[in-house]
């Protein structure tokens, strides 16, 4: 109770400190605003694809079957221009070559033998090979390809299973041939005919297909983060070693001063939050239920502890002031950067995508387009859950570490 009587005086007494830095707070509400305006425009010129640019994939066949170029044709015939997808089969030679011309955004190959594998049950691979310059569209092909490989395994199921009952029926091997082979058309025409290759898995990518959506909410997110930082630093200031002394007389630590500094940081950066995504709600024309704005800023409220705990245990670890703030900077940026909100994380190295899902950025901002932008209707707070339990847990060791060192 005496604790938290003292960390209410103190957050009492840097309450006052920040209103009389009323000039400051106003620039640091508008500061944000106008960097990440520019910074954002510029990103989204670079990353975001030009809708009129159609997807170009090339369909290579080297098994030379009656099955495969029938499927390749079905595959062609299947896919509307309009859904700026276009299929053409081509040598591979050839798919070669327009890749290095940057025309063709990816191919896939039919391997040789693949019908032979296909009707003896063997596994039948795929191989792709995207243009390095159209990273967004070589995922996309690589999606397709595998609702591809899924259909190719669906036949295979039923094929094994006509030729499991023929060959307990004794057919002649030229029917059982022709009875396999009308089976995979069969089977072809009923998935082609009823859109499950194209429908099997809707691909939506938010940021190309809502690119002014998702960038503003981008914008805002990292603005918020950059409010609390900027909050903290006002807040920051050196205590004299004898003024520390004296707190600790009367039973004062750093974990009473840091707490306080914690919570109006939070509460101005929450504030500034909150104005700013009133306009981006009318903007966007989003209905929103009560249970999204409470799942929204509990969101919010982990993640920005998080951010300012971070910033805490750094102001505590490291003694000299410009290496504090160098290092606070550097933080910040990186939580920017590794939410995706300034670079989506489609263009991020393999091993860096497998390491986001641990980094509570990355998870706090995935969460929040996903509720605001594609209406996500539950969430799942288990993970900020824990890393905030454990980034408190350190935050208290470092203060008691703190305060006997001194």
């Amino acid at each position: 109770m005496i604790a938290l009587k003292k960390i209410a005086f103190f957050t009492t007494q840097y309450g006052k400190s920040i209103q009389k830095k009323w000039k400051s707070l106003l620039l640091l509400f508008l500061f944000p605003i106008f960097l990440l305006a520019s910074i954002l425009g510029i990103v989204v010129s670079l990353f975001i694809p030009s809708a009129q640019a159609p997807i170009s994939i090339a369909l290579v066949d080297e098994d030379q079957t009656e099955e495969t170029n029938m499927l390749l044709e079905f595959m062609s015939l299947s896919i509307d221009k309009e859904e700026g997808i276009e299929i053409s089969p081509m040598s591979k030679e050839t798919a070669n070559r327009k890749i290095e011309n940057n025309e063709i955004s990816a191919y896939i190959l039919f391997p040789n033998g693949m019908t032979k594998k296909l009707y003896k049950g063997k596994s039948v691979s795929l191989t792709i090979v995207g243009n390095p310059s159209k990273t967004i569209d070589s995922f996309i092909i690589k999606e397709l390809a595998e609702s591809m490989t899924r259909y190719i395994s669906s036949a295979q199921a039923n094929i094994l299973t006509v030729y499991d009952y023929a060959s307990n029926a004794y057919i002649p091997e030229d029917e059982l041939e022709k009875l396999l082979f009308d089976t995979f058309i069969d089977f072809t025409l009923y998935t082609l005919g009823s859109g499950q290759i194209l429908d099997q898995e809707v691909i939506t990518n938010i940021t190309t297909t809502s690119p002014t959506n998702y960038y503003v909410i981008a914008g805002w997110f990292s603005a918020f983060t950059i409010w609390l930082f900027g909050s903290y630093s006002l807040l920051r200031k050196d205590t004299h070693i004898t003024l520390r002394i004296r707190w600790k007389l009367l039973g004062v630590t750093h974990w009473h001063t840091i707490v306080s500094q914690i919570f109006i940081s939070l509460l101005v950066g929450i504030v500034f939050a909150s104005v700013a995504f009133i306009p981006i709600m009318r903007f966007f024309a989003v209905e929103l239920f009560m249970l999204d704005y409470f799942r929204l800023f509990l969101f919010i409220l982990l993640y920005g502890i998080l951010v300012l705990v971070g910033l805490a245990l750094i102001d505590l670890w490291i003694s000299s002031k410009k290496a504090v703030l160098l290092f606070q900077f550097f933080f910040v940026f990186i939580l920017i950067v590794s939410s995706g909100a300034l670079v989506p994380t489609i263009y991020f190295p393999l091993l860096l995508k497998k390491l986001l899902p641990f980094l509570f950025s990355f998870e706090s901002f995935t969460w929040i387009v996903d509720i605001v932008l594609v209406g996500r209707n539950y969430a799942d707070f288990t993970l900020l859950g824990i890393q905030l339990l454990i980034g408190l847990i350190l935050l208290w060791i470092s203060t008691r570490w703190k305060d006997r060192w001194k």
